[in-house]
């Protein structure tokens, strides 16, 4: 189905960048809900000039993503990783957490010279990314994606599993929809129970999560198994993305879910 988007000739979009942006955005994203890629990725690209400038310097950054997963679908990653190259040199040497998760989320989409799973781990772990569940969880479901089209089914229905929670939590019909989707992708017709994220752990790290469960820091976790703090954390580091959360407290709500 081809989205042709509405009327725009009563308004005037040269003085209204923000209203254009708004009105490109919500067009992008409709097309991308109908299947249409194409259109999609017309209305989103037109968030930014020919040379990589944003239409509107607030907005238009806040579609990186967006941007990213509508040029995945039709192929043009390298245009779109340009767009996201500059977009990172507006931001400066300190982004805000929102911008950060954005950013990762579009790497691991389009960026070639770079690791996807890196990035889409970079997108999920940072405790501060709490105040964007929805950002979050967009970015969660390509992750998942990309976990199945790896055989890894396991840790994507894991991912897609915290989706669907969220997705319902916000009404994001259309997120929940796509999380579904692939939960029977994957092979079940439902979101799996918490408990068998715990059984995607090894021992160590399942040690490592009760542990900090608990409460203790990375420095006395390493105490008791004779590990470096250094060595806790690279553990917790793979440990979230595997039981679909991303900081050190929501540990605790799985494993007293588990008993």
């Amino acid at each position: 189905m081809q989205f042709i988007g509405p009327n725009w000739r009563s308004v005037s979009l040269d003085e209204n960048r923000a209203t254009h942006a708004r009105m490109l955005r919500a067009c992008g994203l409709t097309a991308m809900a109908l299947g249409d890629g194409d259109s999609a990725f017309r209305h989103l690209r037109a968030l930014f000039g020919d040379d990589g400038s944003p239409l509107d310097p607030f907005l238009s950054p806040r579609c990186i993503s967006e941007l990213a997963a509508a040029a995945q679908r039709v192929g043009r990653q390298q245009e779109a990783a340009r767009i996201l190259m500059d977009v990172r040199e507006r931001q400066g040497p300190r982004p805000t957490t929102r911008m950060t998760l954005l950013m990762h989320h579009a790497a691991a989409l389009v960026d070639d010279d770079a690791e996807p799973e890196h990035h889409f781990r970079l997108a999920l772990v940072n405790p501060e990314a709490v105040k964007w569940p929805l950002e979050r969880a967009q970015a969660r479901l390509h992750y998942a994606i990309w976990l199945r089209r790896r055989r890894r089914p396991l840790e994507a229905r894991t991912q897609l599993t915290a989706v669907l929670e969220v997705a319902t939590r916000l009404g994001a019909g259309h997120l929940a929809a796509s999380a579904r989707s692939e939960l029977r992708a994957s092979g079940v017709t439902h979101a799996p129970a918490s408990a068998d994220r715990l059984a995607e752990l090894t021992a160590q790290q399942q040690q490592i999560a009760r542990l900090a469960a608990n409460g203790l820091s990375n420095r006395e976790i390493g105490e008791r198994l004779f590990l470096s703090p250094r060595t806790v954390g690279s553990h917790l580091y793979n440990v979230y993305p595997k039981l679909g959360i991303s900081s050190r407290h929501q540990l605790r709500d799985i494993l007293l879910h588990d008993g």
